[in-house]
This record gives C-alpha cells, sequence and structure tokens, in this order.
C-alpha cells in the first residue's frame, strides 16, 4: 500500500512538471509570436518613414520651367526637354555605358541612358545612376547657381535623357557595373519624360527568389503584372541578358557550323501537309484551301543533302499543337537544325554536334560574362 501510494504520489508530480512544462512552451511560443509581430510592424514602419521621406523628398523638388531645345539650338542651352525631329545631325559622338572605364579619365563624352534612380542632396548636388541595357553607372549633377540640379532631381525614374559629362574616378567604387568611374554632369537634356509614378518598380521587378525568401514583406511582382506591362518587365537586367544570351547561341551556333562547312537555308512556315505525320499540327485557312504550320524542316534538310549541299543548318521557327498535361507547352519555338552526310559511321554526325555544343557553350563563356552573371544574381 505504502508503494503504491509513493507511485502515485510520484506520478502526480510527473503530471504537475509536464503541466508546468507545457505551460511555460506555450509562454514561450506566445512571446516568440509577438516578437515577430513587434519586428514586423517595425519594419513596415521604417518602410513607411522612407516612402514618406522620399515622397517629402520628391515634393520638395521645385518644378523647373525647363526649355524646350532642338538640336538646331541644343548648344545654346545647359539643360531643357530636347525634341528630336529629324531636322538636322548634331554630330554628337556617343559612348555606350559599358565603354566608360577609368583609362578614359578625362574624357568628355555623349551618353544617351535612363534614369534608375535619383538622389538629390542639398540645393548643389544630385546623383543620377544611369542605365543602358544591363549596364549602369554613376552621374554626378553639381551646380553653385542656377536650376541644373533642380531639373536633374525632377527627371522620374527611366526617363531617357542625353548628357555630356567628364569621365572621373571616384574616391571610393560605386554600386554599378561601371564602378571604378563616374560622370561629372555639364549639360543635360530629357529625351523622353516617363510617368511620375509607373506600374511597377525595376527594382521590385529584378529582385530575386533569395531575397524574397529572405525577406517576404518586400514587394513581390506577379507574373499577370508583368505580362501587362511587359515592356518595363524587359528592362530588367535578368531580362536582357536572356534575350542578349539567346541571340549569342544563334550568333555562335551559325559561326560554327559556316566554319564546318555548312551552308544555311532557310525552309517553308506553311506546308501542304502536316511535316511529320500525326494530328500535332496546327491548320490555318490559305485562299480557300487549308495550310499547316511546318513542325520541322526535317524533309527540306534531306532533300538539301540530296541535292549535294552535303552540310546545311537552319535557326528558325517550329510550330506544334501537342497538349501539355503541365503548365508548359512547346507550341512555338526557335529550332537549332543541322543536317549532314557521312562518309562511314554515323559517330561522325555525333562528333560534330558534340563539338557544336562546346563551341556554343565556350562562346557563352568568353563572350557572355556579364549576362551570365546577371541572370544568376
Amino acid at each position: 500500500m505504502a508503494e503504491a501510494a509513493e507511485s502515485v504520489a510520484a506520478s502526480g508530480e510527473d503530471a504537475a512538471a509536464l503541466a508546468e512544462k507545457r505551460k511555460q512552451a506555450k509562454l514561450d511560443k506566445q512571446k516568440q509570436k509577438e516578437e515577430k509581430e513587434a519586428a514586423k510592424a517595425a519594419r513596415q514602419a521604417a518602410r513607411g518613414a522612407s516612402a514618406a521621406s522620399k515622397a517629402a523628398d520628391a515634393s520638395a523638388v521645385p518644378v523647373v520651367e525647363a526649355p524646350n531645345v532642338t538640336l538646331r539650338d541644343y548648344e545654346g542651352h545647359t539643360f531643357g526637354d530636347l525634341f528630336i525631329q529629324s531636322h538636322c545631325d548634331s554630330g554628337r559622338t556617343w559612348t555606350a555605358v559599358d565603354e566608360l572605364v577609368a583609362a578614359r579619365a578625362g574624357e568628355q563624352v555623349w551618353v544617351r541612358a535612363r534614369v534608375a534612380t535619383s538622389r538629390k542632396q542639398g540645393k548643389t548636388l544630385c546623383f543620377l545612376q544611369l542605365r543602358q541595357s544591363i549596364h549602369t553607372v554613376q552621374a554626378v549633377v553639381f551646380a553653385q547657381t542656377g536650376d541644373l540640379v533642380p531639373y536633374a532631381a525632377s527627371l522620374p525614374r527611366e526617363t531617357v535623357v542625353d548628357l555630356l559629362g567628364e569621365i572621373t574616378v571616384p574616391t571610393a567604387p560605386t554600386a554599378c557595373t561601371q564602378s571604378g568611374v563616374e560622370l561629372q554632369v555639364r549639360r543635360l537634356f530629357c529625351v523622353s519624360r516617363s510617368l511620375p509614378e509607373l506600374p511597377l518598380q525595376l527594382e521590385d521587378a529584378s529582385r530575386s527568389d533569395t531575397a524574397l525568401l529572405e525577406d517576404p514583406e518586400l514587394p513581390r511582382v506577379h507574373q499577370d503584372v508583368r505580362l501587362n506591362h511587359r515592356i518595363i518587365d524587359l528592362r530588367t537586367p535578368a531580362n536582357q541578358a536572356i534575350f542578349r544570351l539567346q541571340s549569342g547561341v544563334c550568333q555562335l551556333f551559325r559561326g560554327f557550323l559556316r566554319s564546318e562547312g555548312f551552308t544555311e537555308i532557310h525552309t517553308p512556315k506553311l506546308v501542304g501537309t502536316a511535316s511529320e505525320g500525326g494530328a500535332d499540327v496546327f491548320c490555318v485557312e490559305y485562299f480557300g484551301g487549308s495550310a499547316y504550320m511546318a513542325q520541322s524542316p526535317q524533309l527540306y534538310k534531306q532533300m538539301a543533302l540530296m541535292a549535294d549541299l552535303d552540310r546545311v543548318f537552319e535557326v528558325g521557327p517550329v510550330f506544334r499543337a501537342e497538349n501539355s498535361y503541365t503548365h508548359r507547352h512547346m507550341t512555338e519555338f526557335t529550332g537549332l537544325d543541322l543536317e549532314m552526310t557521312f562518309h562511314e559511321h554515323y559517330s561522325e554526325v555525333l562528333d560534330m554536334i558534340d563539338r557544336t555544343f562546346n563551341a556554343v557553350f565556350d562562346g557563352l563563356n568568353r563572350d557572355f560574362s556579364a549576362e551570365l552573371e546577371a541572370v544568376r544574381k
């Protein structure tokens, strides 16, 4: 009986300890939840303050009555809204942003680019970040008197500008692709002014999935917004790089095969019958009859070989009416096709394909490193 009583007492103590542990765990969980909510509120407050500060800065920028300038009289102005009407040729020589390097320090160059960001500091200083495709550079607008600085600060993001600037080497690297130089602005003209408020910000559209996972509170640009405003979305560094890489693949493919004695051909894309048989073909009305979108240039490549061309290739569209079970469809794509005769064994073809892929990949790594890095980011 005594042992049973001791056992009951011990089990009671264990139950009490377990209940206390559960209570403490619940309190700890509640505390963590409150801390997370407090941190979230602090972040939102900080962002609100930052937005309010930016709005205040924007409202503080005075409206500058900029002169309307044409290419006939632009030399008589330091800044203004430039109207290009194809009436004359100014004779200016243009410099690309990626050509701005420290070795050219001291040169004065004309640059046409978009205003990525604008930051005004006081009445005499304004910093502009200029973007041209995937390349960016910092421009410094400094003026003790006049309206050049307020005019620069009033330019909305994504505005296209022409500027004359002197290439200088900053004391510290900037957060731009051309980090070792900056432009001291001498003259500034607005070519195409964007809207003050855009449907999406490139900073948000350019953000990686990793950054969004690390901070879920950051603005996310969804696919429907991107597609509805595709022109702006295509300005992001990753999209710019993708198009340039696609161009590079075709360029390298063509270059290698031409060096191997191939001839580029262009085959019909509207054909009288399905090129590969089956029902996976798009049918279109053709002057009272029916035609089909080509599924492949295969027939024409083989005809070329039998016509003694021996080695041919094509870069062109391919159409396939294949209904996919996934959200991805290959109904239209750009095909890179090659066809060649061989002397003794089909391994000759396999070797050519292997060397073609190596030439393309080596060329991308060699000539498109900046574009590859933009996509990785």
